[in-house]
Order: structure tokens, then sequence, then C-alpha cells
């Protein structure tokens, strides 16, 4: 204990000025010890009972986790341990859980765009074949409307031409 220079404790009234009440002050002894203070368990308090039969209160504390399925006080501190591997085994089944959404839907976006790539080929095939049938149909037409030789260029060599030079030149 910390004494200032009068040998009084900081804080706290004077010594007795009185010759007397001096004596018996300095008589005074106190045979107690340094004991830590009992630990308060509000759940086990005898004189709260009564909070924890209130059904909403009841219904909240066993929510949290205070008090067990008959309505008994849980110490949590004496199942700290249990209930944070509990805890730890939860958020890693959520997380697993999580993962297993992820992926599933990861999946589903993946056979989704399968599915628009296999449609825009089979689309795309439609065209080309339909493009191909137009042209081919259109050659015929053509082949088919005029079969004069006299639309096509002349050929170096043949008889015909050959007529025809002999007649301009010669």
């Amino acid at each position: 204990m910390a004494l200032n220079h009068a040998g009084m404790i900081p804080n706290l009234r004077p010594p007795a000025k009185g010759r007397s009440q001096r004596a018996r002050e300095l008589d005074f002894v106190s045979s107690s010890q340094m004991v830590p203070l009992p630990e308060y368990k509000p759940m086990f308090d005898v004189h709260l009972q009564h909070l924890w039969v209130n059904p909403r209160i009841k219904k909240t504390m066993q929510t949290a986790g205070f008090l067990d399925g008959g309505g008994k006080p849980v110490d949590v501190d004496a199942h700290r341990r249990k209930l944070y591997v509990i805890e730890q085994e939860l958020s890693q089944a959520d997380a697993t859980e999580r993962h297993r959404a992820m992926d599933k839907e990861i999946k589903r976006q993946g056979q989704l765009t399968m599915a628009k790539r296999r449609d825009a080929k089979v689309s795309h095939l439609h065209q080309v074949s339909s493009l191909r049938d137009s042209r081919r149909a259109r050659r015929e037409a053509a082949s088919l409307g005029s079969r004069s030789a006299g639309s096509l260029p002349a050929i170096a060599g043949s008889p015909q031409s050959g007529d025809r030079m002999a007649a301009t030149f010669g």
C-alpha cells in the first residue's frame, strides 16, 4: 500500500485529531487476508430462477444456448470448448455447403454455355447449308435457262474461232 509523507493512504480521511480516537485507530488490527471473490454465476442464482421460468425469456435463453431442453441452466464456461468445436464444425459445414452450391452453379452455367454454343453451331450449319442450296439452285437455274454456246467466251484453237479469224483477215 502506498503511503504519503503523513503516513496516510491517499484519498482517505486524515487521522483522528483526538487522542483517544487516534489510539483506537492505531490499535485496530484486522486478521483478514486477501482472497479472490467467488465467481458469480447468475444462471445458477436461486433468486433469479423466476426469470428462467418466463416463457419469453426462456425461449430467448434456449435459443442462445444458456438453457438446455428441460429449461435447466447450462454452465457456458464449463462447455466453452465443446461449444467452440461445435461452432467450428458448423462454420466448416456452412463453408462446404457454400462451395457445393457455387460448384453446382458453375456447372449449371457451363452446361448452359455449352447448350448455347451447340445451338449457335447448329444455326450456323443451317445457314451455311441454306446458302449453299440457294447458290446451287441459282447455278442450276442459270445453266438450264441458256444452253447456247454464244454466251460463253471463245476458246482459242476451236474450229469456229479459226473460221472467223480467216474470214476477218483473209
